[in-house]
């Protein structure tokens, strides 16, 4: 059985969010192709698959989660483990979909892992610029500090949202006809091992990193920082990188690179 929530959209009719009261995984998507990763909530459920819980010890890792509706996007069930000492890996995930959005067999899925430093956010503006198109899965990765979950969950999961909401409203900015199906994935460890497990599971087509993270980075590598994980993506990933770099630095190491007295001319 099944409780629906619906919310007053002052921009387009109104949504809905299901809610499972079992911890079974929801059922998998009609639309999506056999083998495929499309749904978030039984992506994440096979992660975790390896913990038996019981009902009446621990709380259902699907939640309600009300949230601000953005215009064109359907928001979807979320996976919650924040409170579940039992689990095999701490994680909060959020999906959302376009209006009419379908998946084919020709949907490609992109993986981000965007810090929430200046780094991150240029990987996260490029990759929903530049390199999504309609039709598209993107898969965003945010690190959580550990430390954080011991004190305050709930404003880990209220900077989910507000990640979630800041992503389909660039979408729409750059791109407002685009149709995306948009996953955002809030886990605590490693970074390095989440971001090999998120391969695997998502099977994307690319990954997308920024050069150096902030803390949160830091904690999940170790002694390391972005430009860890980035290099450790690099060498160990079965799929193609892309590494951004913020604009600003971009464009300092061009003018670094003209002023250079030794630089030839033939590059001008």
């Amino acid at each position: 059985m099944k409780h629906s929530f619906s919310y007053d959209s002052p921009h387009s009719s109104p949504y809905t969010e299901s809610t499972p009261l079992s911890s079974s995984p929801p059922p998998p998507d009609a639309n999506s192709p056999p083998g495929s990763s499309g749904s978030a909530t039984s992506a994440v459920h096979r992660i975790s698959s390896s913990t038996s819980l019981s009902n009446q010890s621990v709380p259902s890792p699907y939640v309600s989660m009300p949230q601000t509706p953005v215009p064109g996007y359907t928001p979807k069930v979320s996976f919650d483990t924040f409170e579940n000492p039992a689990a095999s890996m701490f994680s909060f995930t959020l999906r959302a979909k376009s209006a009419g959005y379908k998946r084919t067999r020709s949907t490609r899925v992109f993986l981000c892992a965007s810090s929430p430093d200046e780094s991150g956010r240029e990987a996260l503006d490029w990759a929903l610029e530049s390199f999504v198109q309609d039709g598209d899965e993107f898969v965003v990765f945010r690190g959580v500090e550990e430390d954080v979950l011991d004190k305050d969950h709930d404003s880990v999961r209220e900077d989910a949202r507000s990640l979630m909401a800041y992503i389909q409203a660039k979408s729409q900015e750059y791109d407002p006809d685009r149709k995306l199906s948009i996953i955002l994935e809030c886990i605590a460890g490693r970074v390095t091992d989440t971001l090999d497990r998120l391969i695997a599971l998502y099977k994307p087509d690319s990954v997308v990193v920024g050069t150096r993270g902030r803390k949160a980075w830091q904690v999940g590598i170790g002694k390391g920082t972005m430009g860890s994980v980035s290099r450790y993506c690099l060498t160990h990933s079965p799929v193609p990188i892309i590494v951004v770099r913020p604009e600003r630095k971009v464009k300092k190491t061009v003018e670094k690179r003209r002023a250079d007295p030794k630089r030839g001319t033939h590059f001008d």
